[in-house]
């Protein structure tokens, strides 16, 4: 008879060899950044921290006047999301920024796109787009205004300028980093130019762009909101720069808060793109934390 401390036999395999037993997984320690568990939770402890003490110092350690509170800021928001004249403004914003952000980016891909195979003429003209680059746009914006006129026009244009180098910048080095053994051996195995900028490329540049696009996400939304605070009878810098003008701390930090979970939502979508798109690359600790 077979007794209860006795080991089982070990499993068989279809061969008649013995299956090696599966090694168990070792724990994660809970302060780690791979125990994604622990990191949303001390997210949300966090985020209630702050609040909780930004809702007790108002009017014991500062004034509420400057800084509004937590509870007033989200009452506004709802107060917001109810009237018909906010969605009016979002939707003449969003028409703004999702112009802006695909001219910025398809020409500041397309170009860096031609100048990293164009490298005589990348070269001469590398001063002057490093000289535009430095131009502060917040300068030209008064000039924007005066040429494009106060319409979506000027404000489309400043949310292109800007994600424009940023785009163009990360592609033309994304580009140029290319391994050039990996384009050899491409042409080795008879391979046209088409073929290894397409399949060797601009694979490898991927993720120089996606980085690119997700960075300049959110300056399209500045470039936006900038030419509305300037000029503007609509859109949502319009809606923040009459409540800041107006001393309404409550109503602009609730349009601020709005915007932002505006633009986490936006980031999210890109992050799942990048995810789909960049499926081949192996997945680190750190970005699995990441696209949490």
């Amino acid at each position: 008879m077979t007794s209860v401390d006795t080991p089982s036999e070990p499993t068989i395999g279809t061969g008649g060899e013995t299956a090696p037993a599966a090694a168990p997984r070792p724990a994660v320690p809970w302060f780690s950044s791979e125990n994604i568990a622990s990191v949303q939770t001390s997210r949300l402890l966090f985020a209630i921290l702050f609040l909780a003490a930004w809702e007790f110092g108002a009017d014991r350690l500062f004034d509420s006047f400057f800084f509004s509170t937590p509870m007033r800021i989200l009452a506004q928001v709802a107060r917001e999301l109810v009237d018909p004249g906010f969605y009016r403004d979002l939707g003449v914003t969003s028409l703004e920024m999702a112009v802006g952000f695909t001219v910025g980016a398809g020409s500041g891909i397309g170009l860096g796109v031609l100048l990293a195979r164009w490298e005589y003429v990348a070269k001469v003209l590398d001063p002057f787009l490093l000289a535009l680059y430095s131009i502060p746009r917040i300068a030209l914006a008064p000039m924007l205004i005066v040429w494009f006129g106060i319409g979506y026009s000027s404000k489309i244009f400043l949310g292109a300028t800007l994600v424009f180098f940023i785009t163009f910048f990360n592609t033309l080095s994304g580009i140029r980093g290319v391994d050039k053994a990996l384009c050899d051996i491409a042409r080795v195995m008879k391979a046209t130019e088409w073929q290894v900028f397409r399949k060797v490329m601009l694979p490898s540049a991927s993720s120089w762009i996606l980085t690119s696009v997700k960075i300049s996400l959110p300056f399209a939304l500045v470039g936006v909101i900038l030419g509305e605070f300037l000029v503007s009878s609509q859109g949502l810098g319009y809606r923040l720069n009459r409540y800041s003008t107006s001393y309404n701390i409550t109503g602009a930090l609730a349009i601020v808060f709005l915007m932002m979970v505006i633009m986490l939502v936006m980031t999210a979508i890109t992050n799942a793109i990048e995810a789909r798109v960049l499926r081949w690359r192996p997945e680190s600790a750190a970005g699995r934390v990441a696209q949490t």
